[in-house]
């Protein structure tokens, strides 16, 4: 570069200081930001930009520029190195390294990171070949003290884009990195064991060591580590875990990575599994051993679980035979319950559960762990006790408190030991007794709850949990007295003022209600157990409790919580009643009233309990004999009615409390569709106005997907009892409303699937229907399959045709009564053969697409189609689609196109030969090798020979296909 090249140069440079720190002032017009933009663009299709961008990177200190030319490089070697000269591109390849080099101190991290990354995305495509000292340049680095973190970094980026690369590379040159990166991996590893053991000795250590562990933890998740884990290295790597910071956490998940794979078990191997299991409970050992366990990160007590978690599920005989009296299960023991963070006590859970799972094949353990596992129970009925201080309020997306889950998991730890040990279950009832009686106590003397909090009573809720949890384990007469005494407490607690109305410190109502609750909740799993028990029946506890019920749910001081129980227990009290209705019509009458003449809104309760009082009270209406079909249905009428207040905007009620109040019998069906006809009648004409008004605005829509859902649902609910008329108006209206097609995805959807159910169960007469829904089907599914393209709409569609085909083949194949079973394939006529034909048309088409779940859900299909109509078997089928079908499934084969799908395309290519094995083997398969482009006629022929024998029986058949298919891929690759 001359003097007069240097002018230029430096002119360029600072003009682009300028350029682009007046870019990004945040007073510069967006018009003169345009402008420059375009500038920029310039520069960037420059011939040999890349020369300034290098000498900018060399002489500039403006960090806007510095990124700019950055960008520029990055630019030229993902889209233009293939058009440089090697000579440019090796000179480019220098300058930045020695840019990294020489600037490393003066450069932010994040320029030396992108400058790495250039180099490392040169080497992915050059290497080694083009780029011959790029593994040189790393050992350089590694081995300069004052460079070292920058090898460390182009290692790490190295290991991560040459094993993992982007699919922008072909799968020879993925295999061509990883197989010349691992050449070079025992140098690697001697260079940085070497840094490790000398690191003490630098002022920087704990970043070398971080840097350090973090390449070989990422290097471990690929390397096989039986030939690279010396133990050496082992011992090298072993004190840096005990530490907690990001090093000892790197180090860990070596250690995990190691562990958790399968390998070759050789001395060495065998001896470094066995030294990492003692050093896992060596690390526990030095977290117990501290009082406070607080000094520990969550991040660190993770890792160290993850471990624990290994060694114990897949390296058990050697635990057990090492620690000869269980030593290592009593460090998990102090060790689960020294967690503070929920989350990481639970996974130590998860470990004890792997372990009992384990026991199943491991008997000799069950006595010789009995005391652990006894200590065990004893440690977490102490920790479920804690359950108070934990949030009862807030709901995650399974419906459940952080409470709830707290004591599911515990209860399920008592209920695996109990499993191995059922005599634990009796002193489970004996301190549910202590707790209950207290609880009883305080219900008789409420003046009591002054000393609430020293009473038994407190741990109630997780005793009784337990308690059901371990119901099998105990005998009928027990099962039924602990009932008995649950069905005394719930009508106490609730019949009289309840403890947690009284005027008492907030925390105490909080148990107070929890304990209620908690007991109703209990009773219904037990309930059961009374429903034939005639004392109990005698007694008339069932109707006492069904009256505090229902009188707790209509009382809107009751608090959430205990709705929610009553809600639960109520269908369960019911049940029993409603099957001897005429004993129990008054007192059902009298109580549900007020629910069914809306005199009680229910809306001081939430959906689902609303939905058990509504789906109860349906129940009572249906069974009560009392009253004739006609004002039944009237009164059912009005009961409908008001479940949904709000007309068509609220129907979701309605429909779910009809589907929940099922399965109906024929007569109840009909009675349920003369009372709710006309809200469906009034649903249809709603949608037929709303989809033909000029206005589509979202709540329109929203609307319209309602109304098709109810109808879909009270369709498939009542269609064996709606009238003919009804139905008719119903398909003409799914039919007509053409609109629909591109006014929303979601409602076509909806409408396909309410016209495939009434495919499914119109009548089989109906042949004008039948042919207008396929003409619809048709006329809708041909443009996108013409045009490639697979919306959603396209597997309703194709579902649509389905449901014709199965539910409606009479159409195409009407019966004969000369034909008998003896001769099921000379069904040969075929009546709207043209629709049948473009039907089948389309399914194969449907074969040549990418999309996986058409491609299944078609091959199932025709699948399911020969099974119960012998698809195959038809001539008219031979005749223009069996080779068609199975020259499409063959290449789908060949060309892996759903590989995962291989097993189920081998046997429906299996069922269509099956119909004429002989025409497979001597007409079909060689007329699509001959078809079949890019083989050698030697090749041709010794596919012949060796593939096309003669086999009937599946599996060979099975066999045969995959290697015949296999055979041809590789003789079109060659």
């Amino acid at each position: 570069m001359n003097g007069q090249d240097m002018v230029v140069y430096e002119h360029e440079m600072k003009n682009y200081e300028m350029m682009l720190t007046e870019f990004y002032d945040a007073n510069s017009s967006n018009a003169v930001k345009l402008c420059m933009q375009e500038e920029f663009d310039k520069f960037g299709e420059r011939d040999k930009c890349w020369v300034q961008c290098c000498y900018n990177l060399e002489n500039s200190k403006n960090q806007y520029l510095l990124m700019f030319s950055l960008n520029i490089m990055e630019m030229i070697i993902n889209k233009k190195w293939e058009k440089m000269t090697f000579k440019s591109q090796e000179t480019l390849r220098e300058a930045i390294f020695n840019h990294i080099v020489m600037k490393h101190k003066e450069y932010p991290k994040y320029m030396i990171s992108k400058m790495i990354k250039l180099l490392v995305d040169i080497a992915r495509n050059d290497w080694p070949l083009r780029y011959p000292n790029f593994i040189d340049h790393i050992a350089q680095l590694l081995v300069n003290p004052e460079q070292v973190l920058l090898g460390l970094s182009f290692l790490l980026l190295s290991s991560e884009e040459f094993i993992s690369p982007k699919e922008d590379l072909l799968g020879k040159r993925k295999h061509e990195l990883k197989v010349n990166f691992l050449k070079h991996i025992p140098k690697l590893f001697e260079i940085l064991s070497d840094i490790l053991k000398n690191a003490h000795k630098t002022s920087n250590s704990d970043e070398i060591y971080e840097a350090v562990t973090k390449v070989f933890s990422d290097m471990f998740t690929w390397l096989p580590f039986e030939k690279h884990l010396t133990p050496d290295l082992l011992h090298v790597l072993m004190p840096l875990g005990k530490k907690e910071n990001a090093t000892s956490i790197n180090t860990l998940t070596i250690f995990n990575e190691v562990l958790s794979k399968s390998y070759t078990q050789t001395e060495d191997r065998y001896f470094i599994l066995s030294e990492l299991c003692l050093y896992t409970f060596r690390l526990v050992e030095n977290i117990i051993a501290v009082p406070e366990i607080g000094f520990v990160s969550e991040a660190y007590m993770v890792i160290v679980i993850e471990i624990l978690s290994v060694v114990i599920r897949k390296y058990w005989n050697y635990l057990d035979s090492h620690f000869n009296n269980g030593e290592f299960l009593e460090l998990l023991l102090q060790f689960t319950f020294r967690q503070d963070v929920l989350d990481c006590y639970y996974q130590c859970l998860d470990i004890w559960c792997s372990i009992f799972e384990a026991l199943s094949d491991r008997p000799g353990c069950t006595e010789k762990y009995r005391r652990i596992f006894l200590d065990l129970v004893e440690r977490v009925t102490q920790k479920i006790n804690t359950f108070g201080s934990i949030n009862d309020e807030t709901y995650d997306d399974d419906g459940q408190t952080e409470c709830q889950i707290f004591l599911n998991k515990n209860i399920e730890i008592i209920s695996n030991v109990a499993h191995l040990y059922p005599v634990i279950a009796v002193p489970v009832v004996d301190n549910w007794k202590v707790y209950i009686n207290d609880y009883i106590t305080i219900l008789n003397s409420p003046m009591l709850l002054e000393n609430f909090k020293d009473s038994k009573c407190m741990f109630l809720v997780p005793s009784t949990r337990t308690l059901t949890s371990l119901s099998g384990y105990y005998e009928d007469s027990m099962k039924i007295a602990i009932t008995k005494m649950l069905n005394d407490i719930a009508i106490q607690g609730v019949a009289t003022t309840p403890l947690y109305q009284l005027p008492v410190s907030q925390s105490t109502t909080k148990t107070l209600i929890q304990i209620q609750s908690e007991i109703l909740t209990a009773l219904s799993r037990w309930m059961h157990l009374l429903n034939n028990n005639k004392q109990f029946c005698m007694e008339q506890n069932r109707e006492k409790l069904f009256s505090v019920l229902v009188t707790s749910l209509q009382d809107t001081r009751q608090p959430t919580q205990i709705h929610d129980a009553c809600g639960v227990l109520l269908p369960t009290v019911t049940e029993p009643m409603l099957v001897h209705i005429s004993e129990y019509t008054s007192l059902l009458e009298q109580l549900l009233s007020p629910f069914l003449d809306g005199s009680i809104t229910l809306n001081h309760l939430n959906k689902k309990t609303r939905l058990s009082v509504r789906v109860t009270s349906l129940k009572f209406l249906l069974t009560c004999p009392s009253q004739e079909e006609e004002i039944k249905v009237l009164v059912l009428m009005n009961y409908l009615k008001s479940l949904a207040p709000s007309g068509l905007n609220d129907l979701k009620m309605l429909t779910d409390v009809l589907v929940s109040s099922g399965p109906y019998k024929m007569s109840t069906r009909r009675i349920i569709y003369r009372s709710v006809e006309p809200c469906l009648i009034e649903a249809v004409t709603h949608l037929k106005n709303d989809m033909q008004s000029e206005s589509s605005l979202n709540p329109q829509m929203e609307k319209c997907e309602r109304v098709i859902t109810f109808l879909s649902e009270m369709y498939e609910l009542l269609h064996d009892t709606m009238s003919p008329q009804f139905v008719q108006i119903l398909m003409q209206t799914f039919v007509d409303l053409d609109m629909i097609w591109s006014a929303s995805t979601m409602l076509t959807i909806k409408m396909l699937e309410v016209l495939s159910l009434i495919v499914k169960h119109s009548s089989k007469s109906n042949k004008e229907f039948t042919s207008v829904v396929i003409k619809l089907g048709l006329e809708k599914l041909i443009p996108l399959v013409a045009s490639n393209c697979y919306p959603p709409t396209v597997s309703a569609l194709y579902n649509l045709l389905f449901c014709v085909l199965m539910y409606k083949w009479r159409y195409f194949f009407p019966a004969s009564p000369s034909l008998t079973v003896l001769h099921p394939t000379n069904d040969n006529n075929v009546d709207n053969s043209e629709q049948f034909t473009t039907i089948l048309e389309v399914i194969g088409y449907s074969f040549m697409t990418n999309d996986i779940s058409i491609f299944s859900q078609n091959l199932k299909a025709i699948e399911e189609l020969h099974v119960q109509w012998n698809l195959y078997a038809k001539e008219y089928f031979k005749h223009y689609f069996l080779s068609k079908y199975m020259t499409v499934l063959l290449n789908v084969m060949v060309n892996k196109s759903h590989t995962i799908l291989s097993d189920e395309i081998s046997m429906t290519i299996y069922n269509m030969a099956s119909v004429d094995f002989d025409y497979f083997f001597s007409k079909f398969l060689p007329d699509y090798l001959k078809q079949t482009d890019n083989i050698r006629n030697d090749q041709r022929q010794f596919l012949r020979q060796k593939r096309m024998q003669p086999v009937k029986e599946l599996p060979t058949f099975m066999i045969n296909l995959a290697q015949l298919t296999n055979d041809i891929r590789c003789s079109k690759q060659i």
